[in-house]
């Protein structure tokens, strides 16, 4: 009786270690990214980016901490409908799992990997989005790059101000990708979505913790002052009047008090942190706008 009760908890505590392994796998597993894949080597990293072909200027885009370049799907198709040519970035890390054990790695150095991608496909100059965690990227790169870049947009654009220790708690568990979703869904919601809205299953997955931990180790290697005015060209920034992290107080007021005119500013009702996913038909619009001025 005892050896079938102790074999019967055996064989439970297998079949638990089994779904946390698929739903470690799963959850972290992003979904595809649109466009032909391409990839470069820089040094002990081999960085992978897609490119979606269109006769207009370039567009670049990077995405959040420990996310995908895949969250920029939808934008990227409306940019290349309308005529710009989109190259998506993927993190060091997220897809060809190199480069993560790179010692004293700096957010300038992941400007470098955007440079080094697009040395490769020959941009000289470029618009540069950034979604939340990308906005540090993207205006490092903005900072070490200013000759190539036209402009930049920040949609996200926090880094600057301590999060609450509710919200910081939540981004935590949001990669917290073992857990039940009934449960880790209002975290999701709480550090990402405003309101009711729609959280889409991709969403749910493709948090990738090893990368994140690189990028916020990058992060801290630097000063914020280092990145935060994004060079010299104009900025476009797209405001989630809901974000939890980045709330308007601590990211677009602070830049028009701080830069003035060169900051202009799209604020999006019933949007947190992710916005992409939650109004896309204003931020592809914003970007078409901004893109339209400053990229030609």
């Amino acid at each position: 009786m005892v050896l079938k009760v102790f074999g019967g908890a055996l064989a439970l505590l297998a079949v638990v270690a089994i779904v946390l392994v698929y739903k470690v796998r799963t959850g972290a597993t992003p979904r595809d990214t649109v466009g032909a894949t391409a990839e470069v080597m820089r040094e002990n990293a081999r960085l992978v980016y897609y490119v979606l072909e269109a006769d207009g200027p370039t567009i670049v885009m990077v995405p959040s901490l420990g996310r995908s370049a895949s969250d920029f799907n939808e934008l990227a198709l409306d940019m290349q409908r309308w005529g710009y040519r989109v190259v998506l970035i993927e993190p060091r890390g997220m897809r060809s799992r190199t480069g993560l054990d790179t010692p004293g790695l700096t957010l300038f150095d992941l400007a470098d990997d955007v440079a080094a991608i697009m040395a490769q496909e020959k941009s000289d100059e470029h618009i540069i989005i950034g979604h939340a965690f990308g906005n540090r990227v993207a205006r490092a790169y903005a900072t070490q790059y200013a000759d190539q870049t036209r402009g930049v947009i920040l949609i996200a654009a926090g880094g600057k101000v301590k999060l609450e220790p509710r919200i910081e708690q939540a981004l935590i568990r949001t990669f917290w990708v073992w857990m039940p979703d009934f449960w880790r869904r209002n975290e999701v919601r709480l550090a990402f979505f405003a309101g009711d809205n729609e959280i889409p299953r991709y969403w749910m997955n493709g948090w990738n913790t090893p990368v994140s931990q690189m990028q916020v180790r990058a992060t801290f290697s630097v000063d914020s002052g280092d990145w935060w005015a994004g060079g010299d060209e104009p900025i476009l920034v797209i405001q989630g009047m809901q974000d939890t992290i980045a709330p308007p107080e601590h990211t677009a007021d602070l830049m028009i008090a701080e830069f003035g005119d060169r900051i202009d500013v799209v604020r999006l009702e019933n949007a947190g942190h992710a916005i992409l996913p939650e109004q896309p038909e204003a931020v592809a619009q914003a970007v078409a706008d901004f893109s339209a001025r400053y990229a030609n």
